[in-house]
């Protein structure tokens, strides 16, 4: 039986910065031989609303085991959808391509248009991988246990073929974690907790894990009160806004708005 991680170029390794996709890259590295096909890139699309450590992860992979292609969403000349390749030193640390889409759309995304997913992740990678080949694999680093999220991505019409390793490994969230363990590259988020993966303040995580974020880290709010109060709208109309959901998490309180559905930036 083919070894699920040893993929045929060209193909795109979708990096999200996170221990999944993380685990998922050093097993395509090893299945390879120790070095990547000059035709399988590994891709990173940076909304600058990451936490700062994982933007120094990708930065530890990308030096010891593999380059790292840094995209950007911008706008090109005439003012449409692009995209542009930054790295470590050059990157965005304070929303600004996702402010970018935003101003382009004229109004927030919310869990039933999440065009953030799309423009600044799907499209962008898609954009560059294009000029290489009208045709490529892209990987995700979906597990085995997340089944739900692999059969509803791989039920995606799309021309872009779709892989799963992890999950067609059987690679689960124990596999993941052990391998990280006590490991010296190890992602090494606050409170050594994955809600602070991805967009840290992202409007698809539950109530109760923003709250939380916000006790630690109120700062990484101030990004999402500022996108609503410019334009004058909520991010999620099925519970309270940004600000104050910066304020109630210094309360004694107890929220429960539950979690909404996933989007594709997998940790």
């Amino acid at each position: 039986m083919k070894n699920p991680y040893q993929i045929e170029g060209p193909a795109v390794v979708s990096f999200s910065g996170g221990r999944s996709s993380g685990f998922m890259l050093w097993n395509i590295i090893q299945a390879h031989g120790g070095t990547l096909p000059e035709d399988i890139k590994v891709i990173f699309c940076n909304t600058g609303l990451e936490h700062h450590e994982t933007y120094e992860f990708i930065h530890r992979i990308e030096e010891n085991w593999c380059p790292v292609i840094w995209l950007e969403y911008c706008l090109d000349e005439d003012n449409k959808h692009s995209f542009k390749v930054v790295d470590y030193e050059t990157a965005s640390r304070e929303g600004e391509p996702f402010e970018t889409v935003i101003k382009k759309k004229k109004y927030l995304p919310n869990p039933v248009t999440r065009f953030c997913t799309q423009e600044m992740k799907i499209k962008l990678s898609d954009r560059y991988m294009k000029l290489i080949s009208e045709e490529y694999t892209n990987c995700v680093g979906l597990r085995a246990d997340e089944q739900r999220r692999v059969s509803r991505l791989k039920g995606r019409r799309t021309k872009i073929e779709v892989l799963a390793p992890m999950a067609d490994s059987g690679h689960s969230r124990e596999d993941v974690m052990f391998f990280w363990d006590h490991h010296p590259l190890d992602l090494k988020l606050p409170l050594d907790s994955n809600i602070f993966g991805n967009c840290v303040g992202c409007f698809l995580k539950g109530y109760g894990k923003l709250e939380s974020i916000a006790r630690e880290e109120p700062e990484q709010m101030d990004w999402w009160i500022r996108m609503e109060s410019e334009t004058s709208q909520p991010f999620r109309i099925d519970r309270p806004n940004y600000s104050q959901i910066k304020a109630n998490a210094h309360m004694q309180l107890a929220f429960d708005f539950g979690d909404t559905i996933d989007c594709f930036c997998t940790d």
